[in-house]
């Protein structure tokens, strides 16, 4: 992902220019967002696409972007970028229709004369903000993923969001109340970073690890190139990513047949899902297409995966039965559940949510759950998510913060527990239960601080 803001005034002139719409005209000399208007700039991505600017998977063309309230839009140009010239300061709500999206997104406390650039993952009518840098106004801020660590950077060196971090003696490292180092961070983890900008290059005075997860999900597809190694340890190109693999690696084969590391040969084309490393992806699941069935027919419990609604639960955690898209799904203790690469309980599992389960099929069809990923959540059903909370903001009972990228808004309904709303603060770790609104964010019934 191409993020140069010394090119962002001409990007957005462009776009405008090509059929992004603003409320008013903006000329070279007010483009610099003087006087009290914003400008937000960005690129629209598939959920299933990489959720990293170090994984860069296609952008999404031919969405809108609008901010609600206003007459201030910009459609997703041919290089994924959008430009929202003069958007006024305060709170504002982004619309993002066509290209299969029709779902809003909050970008919070937006100031006058600020450049905010963001990365938005979209999923029909689920969006939420991967990454953003402000700058322009007061002390310049970034929030991401930390996508690579020396030695691939130099020393005291990091990329988070697409931009170069750089830190040294002087930058305070922290995690809620306790002192952190350069050390402590991890390929993976979410920063939220203070400092000043210069082109593509972030100066951090503070560094807050807000999560201590570093699992980032990835997606990839296409024809494999260059395949070596064994079933213990293994690689493959597709494209320019290195996608590495072993033992643990689940293989996966249209409809019932299964698939294993003999079937990975230079020009079959696969699906990968992993998680982003320094420099390469890690494939957790690998499905082959058209994979060569085995010899012997008699495998009842193949490797497979499906994705559907949950419609039903029953039993007694960890031994639930599930049934997600007509297909019967059991669990057990040894389950791992995840929400955008953050790994969660069996508690945040809810009738309505779009799961993806990777397991063991049996001889009746029902499937034994290794892993289940929550891939989306029904408009005004149950949500709990825990995590680290971020960007917290307003005055309690009313307040709003992040948990691993999804915007949480309390009232004088939510219930506080582990201390008062006031004791809350950025990088405290938190158990939150709400509904989900139709503009994406939580309203929270209960914040647990743990």
């Amino acid at each position: 992902m191409r993020r140069i803001l010394g090119l962002m005034v001409a990007a957005a002139l462009l776009t405008v220019g090509c059929g992004g719409k603003s409320a008013s005209p903006t000329s070279p000399s007010t483009a610099g967002n003087s006087g009290s208007a914003a400008m937000i700039t960005g690129s629209v991505q598939g959920a299933t696409s990489a959720l990293t600017a170090a994984t860069a998977g296609p952008a999404i063309t031919g969405v809108t972007v609008t901010v609600v309230g206003t007459n201030i839009s910009s459609t997703v140009d041919a290089a994924g970028r959008f430009a929202l010239m003069n958007v006024p300061p305060g709170t504002v709500q982004l619309q993002l229709t066509g290209g299969g999206a029709n779902a809003t997104v909050t970008i919070d406390t937006v100031q006058a004369s600020q450049t905010i650039d963001v990365v938005v993952t979209v999923a029909g009518a689920s969006a939420s903000v991967d990454s953003e840098v402000r700058s322009g106004a007061g002390e310049a801020q970034l929030e991401g993923r930390v996508e690579s660590l020396p030695p691939t950077t130099p020393a005291l060196t990091f990329k988070a969001a697409g931009r170069t971090v750089k830190t040294d003696a002087s930058t305070r490292f922290v995690d809620g109340s306790l002192t952190r180092t350069f050390a402590d961070l991890r390929v993976g983890m979410r920063v939220h970073a203070k400092g000043s900008l210069s082109g593509d290059t972030f100066t951090a005075t503070a560094v807050e690890l807000q999560n201590s997860n570093v699992s980032v999900p990835v997606e990839v597809n296409g024809a494999i190139d260059t395949v070596t190694g064994s079933a213990s340890a293994f690689q493959f190109k597709i494209g320019s990513r290195v996608i590495k693999g072993d033992s643990t690696t689940a293989f996966v084969g249209d409809g019932n047949r299964p698939a294993s590391f003999a079937s990975l040969k230079d020009g079959v084309r696969v699906e990968v899902k992993g998680e982003q490393r320094d420099g390469f992806i890690f494939a957790t699941r690998i499905h082959v297409e058209n994979a060569e069935a085995p010899d012997d027919g008699d495998n009842q419990e193949a490797s497979a995966s499906i994705q559907g609604k949950l419609t039903a639960i029953s039993g007694t955690k960890p031994n639930l039965v599930l049934t997600v898209g007509g297909t019967t799904v059991r669990t057990s203790s040894s389950t791992e559940v995840k929400r955008r690469g953050d790994v969660q309980t069996l508690d945040t599992i809810k009738v309505g949510q779009t799961l993806h389960v990777v397991g063991a099929r049996q001889g009746d069809g029902s499937l034994d759950a290794r892993k289940i990923e929550i891939d989306d959540d029904a408009d005004g059903g149950e949500f709990e998510i825990e995590g680290s909370l971020g960007g917290l903001q307003g005055t309690c009972p009313a307040i709003r913060f992040v948990v691993n990228g999804f915007s949480i808004v309390t009232s004088g309904s939510t219930t506080f527990e582990g201390g008062a709303c006031s004791e809350l603060k950025s990088g405290n770790k938190v158990d939150i239960k709400g509904l989900k609104q139709s503009d994406g964010s939580i309203s929270a019934t209960r914040v647990k601080r743990q």
